[in-house]
């Protein structure tokens, strides 16, 4: 009698399938799982953030860092690379003078804006410029990237800085309350308003010549390569007292506080670090 040898069709392709099956599961726990290893450390971020700029504000004797990004142009515009819409996320509203006052008391003096009118090395005006910073970041024809848009055109960048000196400056402000931020509901008449600035390697917080600067400017990954990838801080300036729903300082009722204070790091899509936490252990899928 002969003995069969081999493999039939039938039993190749059977172990051809199963041996798909794993490979394609194996996938998509290792995408799963470099996402999660990515919010991980955009939490361990938002954390060394928070740390870094108040400990900045010890050493420098409450003084805080300047020069953080605007999220703006220069008109106090959507500069449209962000990782959010700050007309819809957020809102953009002149940062009234009272508040300016206690930003450049507390050490703040500067806040950087996008200037379409700059000219980095290496770009094509009317093409890839500064006003047209998506493009500008594609075209990859300069040294432009997402991360540094907001530094000086000496630095391949299209910001420029500029005085909180009174004179009117825009901002984007926080419209979804203190829940998310703290944890805890705002009072009917009393909502307090926060700031939202982007902590870009303009601020002077990364200035390792100064005492209290930190020496890596953190970048937010969740995003697509020609997004603003830096995180966010949240500043409490003041609170309205009316029993409105308009959180905005433009109220009448709007009170300046007696100081500017950090209240939380976001991502840079606008998530807290609980939320970041969910993207991280898998109950919040929005990577």
């Amino acid at each position: 009698m002969n003995s069969r040898s081999g493999f039939t069709l039938l039993e190749l392709l059977v172990v051809v399938a199963i041996l798909a099956a794993v490979a394609g599961t194996a996938a998509i726990a290792l995408k799963d799982t470099d996402a999660r290893a990515s919010a991980a450390a955009h939490v361990a971020m938002m954390d060394e953030l928070n740390k870094g700029i108040q400990t900045y504000r010890v050493l420098k004797r409450n003084e805080l860092p300047t020069r953080f990004d605007s999220l703006l142009t220069v008109s106090g515009s959507n500069p449209g690379f962000l990782g959010f819409d700050p007309e819809s996320d957020a809102a953009i509203a002149t940062i009234p003078s009272g508040v300016q006052t206690i930003m450049k008391d507390g050490g703040i003096t500067a806040l950087m804006y996008i200037d379409p009118a700059a000219e980095p090395e290496g770009i094509v005006a009317g093409v890839a410029d500064c006003a047209h910073i998506q493009t500008l970041i594609n075209s990859r024809a300069n040294n432009v990237v997402a991360g540094n848009v907001f530094l000086p055109e000496a630095a391949n960048g299209c910001g420029t800085a500029l005085q909180l000196d009174g004179t009117a400056r825009s901002g984007v402000f926080w419209t979804e309350g203190s829940l998310r931020l703290t944890g805890q509901e705002d009072a009917a008449d009393k909502r307090h308003v926060y700031l939202l600035t982007g902590i870009g390697p303009s601020s002077t917080l990364f200035d390792t010549n100064s005492l209290g600067g930190m020496t890596t400017v953190p970048v937010y990954r969740h995003v697509k390569p020609d997004e603003y990838n830096r995180f966010i801080a949240v500043w409490n300036v003041g609170y309205v007292t009316d029993s409105g729903d308009d959180p905005l300082p433009s109220a009448a009722s709007f009170v300046v506080g007696d100081q500017i204070d950090l209240v939380t790091i976001l991502d840079g899509a606008l998530d807290t670090k609980e939320e970041e936490l969910g993207e991280w252990d898998g109950t919040r899928n929005t990577i």
